[in-house]
């Protein structure tokens, strides 16, 4: 993985009200920590921060280069981006500072591929895991952890045993958990009223009670 570069700007003051005032400046209010310093307040520029997540995933990583205050400049991974629940907009960033010749531990997503067998006999995939943890150096994160579907069957399930990953990488998420299953299409039952239920709409049988046929053919006896 190519480490890329992102400008970013010391934000002097926090709290809501500046935090609104990057936001309406066009850019993100984000923090940059760990690694023994002191946390930092950023401005980072919304574009290049989306850029950076649609090239590297959710926990790129990244050279933070400290515009005016080099010390600060760092290498760092994307901790957690938060998003507006109702637009969708980036509202803030975490970054955390990193060393690049230490392995560090963090989250690659899983990415299904293929059609399987199984779907097309008319039964219905599961994912159940969307990312999984590997611990490796920085510069050798996968994007991605690729699933090949294909021969998954009704009742099949690959788990986290049977991911594939770069020799350098260790995934550490635990060995049995399911990461897909393919399930068994629901069967629609038909409801059959229990033995002694009276179906829906039917009026019961009075015990006793002569039914209308045979009321009329007393009726014709006695008239005999």
């Amino acid at each position: 993985m190519e480490l890329q570069s992102m400008k970013v700007i010391v934000r002097e003051a926090s709290g809501k009200g500046p935090a609104r005032q990057t936001r309406r400046e066009g850019t993100v209010p984000g923090v940059l920590y760990g690694g023994g310093q002191d946390p930092v307040s950023l401005k980072v520029d919304l574009p290049a921060l989306r850029r950076l997540i649609h090239d590297g995933g959710a926990h790129a990583v990244v050279q933070l280069d400290v515009e005016g205050k080099p010390s600060l400049s760092s290498p760092a991974l994307i901790k957690a981006v938060q998003y507006h629940p109702v637009n969708g907009k980036v509202v803030h960033a975490d970054f955390f500072r990193i060393r690049l010749d230490t392995k560090i531990t963090t989250s690659v997503p899983i990415t299904l591929v293929g059609q399987a067998r199984g779907v097309v006999e008319g039964g219905v995939i599961d994912p159940q895991l969307r990312e999984v943890e590997v611990e490796c150096l920085a510069l050798e994160v996968p994007h991605e952890i690729k699933v090949d579907v294909s021969n998954l069957g009704i009742g099949d399930s690959i788990h986290v045993s049977d991911l594939v990953a770069p020799e350098s990488v260790t995934i550490i998420t635990e060995a049995e958990r399911p990461v897909v299953t393919v399930h068994a299409p629901r069967a629609i039952k038909e409801e059959t009223p229990v033995e002694g239920e009276v179906a829906a709409g039917a009026e019961p049988e009075v015990i006793g009670e002569k039914k209308k046929d045979e009321k009329e053919d007393d009726s014709k006896d006695k008239k005999k």
